[in-house]
């Protein structure tokens, strides 16, 4: 096996000099690195938590977007990188992992961790055990028995077939792995309360935040033309999970003049069970959308009535685009805050989602306070703020710099 141990560490100025890293955090990253999704928060995250005496590596399948802070290690042989990852998927976990402790048998640092996005194996886990390393977790939705209650809740309101693939071995698999993680990255309230509910001790939730890129966000262009009225926009998988058919069906009975406009792949039942709420005139569905900050300049308020939840980044940057958020306490992420840089609500509560559409298309004033608001409360939220809070944690739980 290829030794993968870094030689050079990268300065915030992009050059690279030999040093003796503090501390060496290894990144075991399942899906491949294409700037989007998961993989895109996981990049962010680790890219801004580098400094002089922090280094990260992530091991992954593949990568096609570029990190000039971070060793990346592709685990995949080069000639398996331009199939279909579908194709490869099964052999590529197996690598990553060989891969992985093969890096930290490699790494010179006097403090060493383990940060795995979920998928590891328990056999790794136990060979992490085995050799001392402090293992973090990143828990980017809530605990799997905790959502699969509420998605069989949400798919039986629908009368429809469950299609969130969560089967009791996952949520029996996920609970012996948590027991085995040291530390866990819970990036809102209700995960941490889900990690709660399900056995996991409050010593091992770290209190966490996702982000958002001002570049990613910058420009002026606005993607769509003005309309008359009010216009809110709903930005991800236009599914059950993220309550796409109920803010279809609250926007619909609020009456307001303007338009909703939602951006991203549609789940099949969304299509089937909503059809004619989708063909409505003031309704506009858009695929995924590449310049994500041109339509959020193009809305007067984000609206994302999302039943299960990590920390979503569409919230964090409605945000920083200075967009009032009309969400629940899953969407809210940490940035947030009822009455302040929006509403939080009850997914279920049609009243209070038809009261409150109602309330910020005729209230011009609280729209611009709450813009206002969630603008300065976005400044907090940045990756390079963020990530470095999560550095600072795991210094701190690696006994190091305090």
């Amino acid at each position: 096996m290829e030794n993968y141990a870094p030689r050079m560490a990268p300065n915030l100025d992009g050059h690279t000099t030999e040093v003796a890293l503090s501390v060496s955090t290894g990144v075991l990253m399942p899906l491949p690195l294409t700037g989007k999704g998961v993989g895109y928060t996981c990049g962010s995250l680790a890219e801004a938590m580098v400094d002089q005496n922090f280094g990260v590596t992530i091991v992954t399948p593949r990568s096609r977007w570029p990190l000039p802070l971070v060793e990346v290690i592709e685990a995949l042989p080069a000639w398996k990188r331009y199939f279909p990852y579908g194709w490869v998927k099964n052999s590529a976990g197996r690598s990553m992992e060989a891969a992985f402790l093969s890096y930290l048998d490699g790494c010179r640092s006097p403090r060493l961790a383990a940060y795995l996005w979920p998928s590891a194996s328990m056999e790794l886990l136990q060979e992490l055990k085995r050799r001392d390393v402090t293992v973090f977790r990143e828990q980017f939705n809530c605990h799997t028995r905790t959502a699969k209650t509420i998605l069989d809740r949400a798919y039986g309101k629908l009368d429809a077939t469950p299609m969130h693939g969560i089967t009791d071995a996952a949520v029996h698999r996920e609970t012996k792995i948590l027991e085995a993680i040291d530390y866990i990255f819970c990036p809102n309230q209700p995960v941490e309360a889900s990690l709660l509910e399900n056995g996991v001790s409050k010593s091992k939730c770290l209190e966490a935040a996702y982000g958002w890129d001002p570049v990613r966000l910058s420009g002026k262009n606005r993607l769509l033309p003005s309309n008359h009225g009010l216009t809110a926009v709903f930005v991800g998988i236009i599914g059950v999970r993220k309550g796409a058919h109920l803010i279809l069906d609250y926007w619909a009975k609020s009456g307001v003049t303007g338009r909703l406009v939602l951006a991203g792949r549609m789940e099949p039942v969304i299509k089937e069970k909503c059809r004619d709420l989708l063909a409505r005139d003031d309704v506009t569905v858009l695929d995924y959308v590449e310049d994500v900050g041109a339509l959020y300049r193009s809305a007067d308020i984000f609206v994302f009535p999302s039943l299960e939840e990590g920390g979503p980044q569409v919230t964090y940057e409605a945000c920083a685009c200075g967009l009032p958020v009309l969400t629940t306490s899953m969407g809210a992420g940490r940035i947030v805050r009822n009455e302040r840089e929006g509403l939080v609500l009850d997914p279920y509560d049609a009243a209070g989602w038809i009261a409150a559409i109602r309330r910020l298309a005729e209230d011009t004033e609280l729209r611009q306070r709450m813009s206002v608001a969630a603008l300065e409360h976005a400044q907090r939220f940045t990756w390079t703020a963020v990530a470095s809070r999560r550095r600072e944690q795991m210094i701190g739980r690696l006994g190091y710099g305090n």
